[in-house]
Order: C-alpha cells, then structure tokens, then sequence
C-alpha cells in the first residue's frame, strides 16, 4: 500500500511521529509531508494563522504540501486537519483512493479561535475523520457529516509502560500524587483547593506561571514538558496520577485516561460516562466529582496502598490486553475501516 503522510513540522515530538513510524514499518512504501514547513517564521504565523485568519496562508500551503505530491497513493493521512483547505483536499482526493483526518482535537468549539475555518469547509469531503471523544461524533452530526469513526485514545506500547528507574530517577520522581499537563484556569482552581485540602500533589507541565495563584502553587510545580520515557517515569513513580479534562474543548476522555494505566499506575479521573465505559470504577480505576471527593479518594489509597496496586493492576490489564488500544492496533482499526476491510 502507498501512503502519504501529512503531518506537523516536529515529527519526533509527537504522537503523529509515532503514527507515521508505526506506518512506515508496516507498509515500507510511506511518504511524509511536514506541513507546517509551509509558514516562514512559524511562531508568529501560527498566531496569525489562529487569531486572524488562515486564509491569509492558503496560497502558501496549498503550494507547498501540493508540489510535493510527486505520484498517486492508496492513502492519505492526514494529521493537521486544520492547513487542509476545501480547494486542497478535492486536489488530494485526485491522488489517492481514500483520505482520512486523525483528530485528536476538537474543532467544533470555539477554544481554538479560527484554527479550524479551514477544517469546516473541508470536512465533508473527507472519507473517514478518526475522534477520540463522543461530543466530537454529536457535534460532527450535526453539521450533516457522516464520516466520522469514534475511537478510544490510544498509548504507545514502547512509552507508555513500566521504565527502568536508576536510583537518581526513583528520588527525582518519587511523588504520592501527580498530576501531567498544561495550565488551564479550571485545573489550577481544582489543584489549589486539592493543595488547601491536604492532599501531597505534584504539577508537571507548562505555562502555570501564567496562573493568578501560581505563587501558592509554585511549591507543588514543575514547569516542564514531559515527554517520552520522562512523561512515564514520572507517572510510574507516583502512587497515585490524577486525570482532569479540557473543558473549553468537552472532553470526557483524554489520552491519559488510557496511557496512565498503561504505564501501570492508578488512575484517579474526573467520573464521566467515557471513563466508565472503559475502566470499571473502583475495580480498574477510580474517579470523582469534584476536589473534596478527589481528596478523599486519594487519602484512602495512599493509606490503603495494596489496594490502589491491585486496582492498578487491573486496569493496566484492562487496557493493554483486553481493549488492544494501542497504536498499532489503532491504525488497523483505522485502514480497516476506510477500506472495509
């Protein structure tokens, strides 16, 4: 099978690279278009491209991604949905047999600003857009698409899983509760009242100094991007990790709620109807409604510690041997689906 791949500009740092890699091996015949290379000073151009109007670059990226569509493909793997106007993707559909878009985003709110004009003009032509969250299929129905496909998020077998921990790594890391991700206003509101309350929880991620309150909560912080085995060591290491959700983009899942379990930690997520269609609560993972029950649930299993290891076990097992939501499963389930196989 021929397959192009359009991605973004910083392969190696992404769950696109690793689709791309899983593809490449499988199918040997796999090109790759970095798209993002179409902007000249990309930092500026992307806040242009999102604050003021994507049209403006439309000339630019149609000429880059479709002078480099040297020959015909079975497929096209899209994996920025959001630089693929409607004039560029009925150009593409010439190429090939079937085109899908991976989205792992969402792009019918308006969190994103005009990221996603292109994207909306665009969509119907796609043969298969991938979701990660049920809101995404709801919304996508109701601007009349049909070509949606609701999948799990997936993990990475090669990252998300137990990691060898030298003795620098076992203190550096070493945390009762943990929480991975970007500031967001809501989730420094819940992290501070979880800190007031009692609860030993430690930050990772970027931009929590752009937080009113990150002064009270420089303490618990570390302004990083975990990425890799270090995301992982950093999950393996605690007792317990914390799952919260995008809210300006309606998740109700995301992919921590797999890749947690995966690395073989328990995982202590926001309760909604995705989470426990998945993970059984308190049997396979366990969740809340709010900061006080957080709390509660976590001061229980820090005290009851063979409990929340058996809960993780099960989890880890559901998710690994029992879904097969990998990437490598997923993009079989993917390439089985566009082509009805």
């Amino acid at each position: 099978m021929k397959i192009l791949f359009i991605g973004p500009h910083k392969p190696h740092n992404n769950d696109a690279h690793i689709q791309y890699l899983i593809l490449k091996k499988k199918y040997k015949n796999v090109d790759i278009i970095h798209a993002y290379k179409s902007f000249f000073f990309p930092f500026i151009s992307l806040k242009l491209f999102q604050h003021i109007s994507p049209k403006l670059f439309l000339p630019f990226i149609d000429n880059y991604i479709l002078t480099r569509v040297k020959k015909k493909y079975d497929l096209i793997y899209v994996k920025v949905g959001e630089l693929i106007s409607e004039k560029l993707i009925l150009k593409l559909k010439n190429k090939t047999k079937k085109i899908v878009f991976y989205c792992n985003d969402n792009p019918f709110v308006k969190r994103d600003k005009n990221k996603w004009i292109l994207f909306l003009r665009a969509a119907k032509y796609y043969d298969l857009i991938v979701y990660h969250d049920y809101s995404r299929i709801k919304l996508s129905k109701k601007m009349g698409l049909k070509n949606s496909l609701l999948v799990t998020p997936p993990y990475e077998r090669k990252i998300h899983r137990s990691q060898k921990l030298s003795n620098f790594d076992k203190k550096k890391f070493k945390n009762d509760v943990v929480f991975v991700a970007t500031w967001s206003p809501q989730k420094a509101i819940f992290l501070k009242k979880l800190m007031d309350l009692g609860l030993n929880v430690k930050i990772y991620g970027g931009l929590w100094d752009k937080d009113p309150n990150y002064q009270s909560l420089k303490s618990i912080t570390k302004l990083c991007h975990l990425s890799g085995k270090n995301y992982s060591k950093v999950i393996q290491s605690a007792k317990i990790a914390l799952c919260l959700f995008a809210e300006g983009n309606l998740d109700t899942i995301t992919t921590r709620s797999t890749e947690i379990p995966a690395i073989g930690t328990l995982l202590c997520s926001l309760r909604t109807t995705a989470m426990k269609n998945i993970l059984i609560e308190n049997k396979e993972a366990i969740y809340f409604n709010n900061p006080n029950e957080c709390f509660k649930k976590c001061n229980f299993y820090l005290k009851n510690y063979k409990a929340a290891k058996k809960i993780a076990r099960k989890g880890h097992i559901k998710i690994t041997k029992v879904l097969k939501i990998s990437n490598d499963d997923l993009l079989k389930k993917i390439i089985n689906k566009v082509f009805e196989k």
